[in-house]
């Protein structure tokens, strides 16, 4: 059998790791495995490339351990490497996650069936068992041809294939892709933000993870230099909750895989969103957690709620934020077990607030934050309404109230654009798919899996037995995907299912 594995990131490394486990396990089996990847993202993915070590991730090391039989192994290895983070509630640099990942993945590189090819897919052909392409359904098992980024189209056609292609492209909310001072995507920030004139006026549209990856690369890069305050360009109130130290008293927590599976089989394979949300009430009554007040006391994300996050202590938010994230590997699982209906009003009415508290961000980063803001050399400027490119040079921001500010550089981090379409526009893989319809939007605008399968859902040719998907592209069905072990572990459940399906 001839497998592709596009992108070898989080997921990509636990397609392989799947592979090679069950070679290992089945010595007869005949597997040649190609993976394509360019050369600075192979083994570690786009978030964990070689950079600047102030990138940091947002989970503790004690929980991101890619070996399930040693669940302190990244502390283990840290030990050794870098026993500077050896903290298991340390924030680790993220690429040091990075050189981790392919350290662990090293013995599997070495297996003979693998062949690594160093270039990016821009395109697939659906073939037939006789190798002729397909452009419609004929409720077959189809096989692929790959074209990689030279134009080329590979000689080798693959039974299975494995797209690990990674974050969306950067959402270019305002067009200003192509002017001049305006940087799209701010990563290797350690490359695209090192040679910046710092008399410059600085700004970084949004203020996420990335935004804060990139203001702290700049006022340390810069110290000293800066001719002017950088400003943070914002809609609303800036910020998510700033991470609490860990909680290591007990938490009463309700979801586990065993009550996940003893719902479903009494609503007949569904859980109501009306049976989660007792269920997480109930936990946090019995935490004495008090879900509304802490809502009320840190629910803006403003710099005086922040500024209390970092410099106090809250029990109840601490409990609430170890709860979301010990919660994030049975996400998706609920997720997809809701009634259509029910998802829904999940998204439209308790997404915002529960990503808010799970999605948190370091003390260490909102600290440097504050320090920097209390000393003049960050600005923050909401009720952003529009930017546009200056007659003269730069750009105009303009805001809700009629007042208009300038830049001559702006960050761009306002996130990634996961609309199918719109992503078209910057990613010639998404366009090519969309367009053949190999692929198919979800209601938002993402890309159509089935669960917990992992395979592309085509219009065109049904649902592919042996065509599938990773990462954020499938955000909306691998439910609070942000996270590399989930990631990592997804890549591995797929495989397995696929191979338990060859066995039939």
């Amino acid at each position: 059998m001839h497998i592709a594995i596009v992108g070898l990131g989080t997921s990509g490394n636990g397609v392989l790791k799947a592979f090679l486990d069950y070679k290992q396990a089945h010595p007869n089996t005949d597997f040649t495995i190609h993976i394509y990847d360019i050369a600075n993202h192979l083994g570690h993915g786009f978030p964990y490339q070689e950079d600047t070590h102030s990138l940091i991730m947002n989970s503790y090391a004690r929980n991101i351990s890619l070996d399930p039989e040693n669940p302190n192994g990244f502390v283990e290895w840290l030990t050794v490497h870098y026993p500077e983070h050896a903290d298991p509630n340390h924030y680790v640099p993220r690429p040091i996650f990075g050189q981790y990942m392919k350290d662990f993945m090293k013995d599997y590189m070495k297996d003979d069936s693998i062949t690594v090819i160093n270039q990016l897919v821009q395109d697939i052909r659906v073939l037939d068992k006789a190798g002729y392409e397909q452009g419609e359904n004929k409720q077959a098992t189809y096989q692929f041809q790959l074209q990689t980024a030279d134009d080329i189209w590979q000689d080798t056609v693959y039974q299975a294939v494995f797209l690990n292609i990674g974050h969306p492209p950067y959402a270019d909310h305002y067009h200003l892709r192509g002017h001049h001072g305006y940087i799209h995507n701010p990563y290797p920030v350690s490359e695209t933000l090192g040679q910046l004139n710092p008399e410059d006026k600085i700004g970084i549209i949004g203020s996420g993870l990335t935004a804060l990856d990139a203001m702290r690369y700049l006022q340390n890069k810069y110290e000293g230099q800066l001719a002017h305050s950088i400003s943070f360009y914002t809609r609303s109130t800036p910020f998510k909750t700033a991470r609490q130290d860990y909680y290591d008293g007990p938490i009463h927590m309700t979801f586990s895989y065993e009550w996940i599976d003893e719902m479903s089989a009494k609503g007949n394979g569904y859980i109501s969103l009306e049976t989660i949300l007792k269920a997480f009430f109930a936990d946090m009554k019995a935490n004495d957690v008090d879900v509304k007040a802490v809502i009320d006391r840190f629910g803006l994300g403003s710099l005086s709620e922040i500024r209390h996050e970092v410099m106090g202590y809250d029990r109840e938010l601490q409990i609430i934020q170890q709860y979301a994230s010990t919660i994030t590997k049975y996400l998706p699982h609920l997720y997809m077990k809701m009634p259509g209906l029910d998802r829904e009003k999940y998204i439209h009415e308790y997404m915002d607030t529960f990503e808010y508290f799970r999605n948190q961000m370091t003390k260490e980063a909102l600290l440097d934050i504050l320090n920097w803001y209390d000393e003049g050399r960050i600005t923050f400027k909401d009720q952003l309404v529009d930017i546009k490119p200056s007659s003269q040079s730069g750009f105009d921001i303009y805001y809700k109230n009629g007042a208009v500010s300038h830049a001559d550089i702006l960050i761009n981090a306002a996130g990634m654009e996961s609309n199918l379409f719109r992503a078209s526009d910057q990613d010639i893989l998404i366009r090519n798919l969309v367009n053949r319809e190999i692929i198919s939007p979800t209601p938002y605008g993402d890309v159509l899996i089935s669960w917990p399968q992992g395979q592309s859902m085509s219009r065109r040719f049904g649902t592919f037995d042996n065509l599938f998907f990773t990462g954020r592209w499938i955000k909306n069905t691998l439910y609070g995907n942000n996270n590399a072990l989930m990631n990592f572990t997804f890549g591995q459940d797929i495989v397995k299912q696929f191979l338990d399906r060859q066995q039939q």
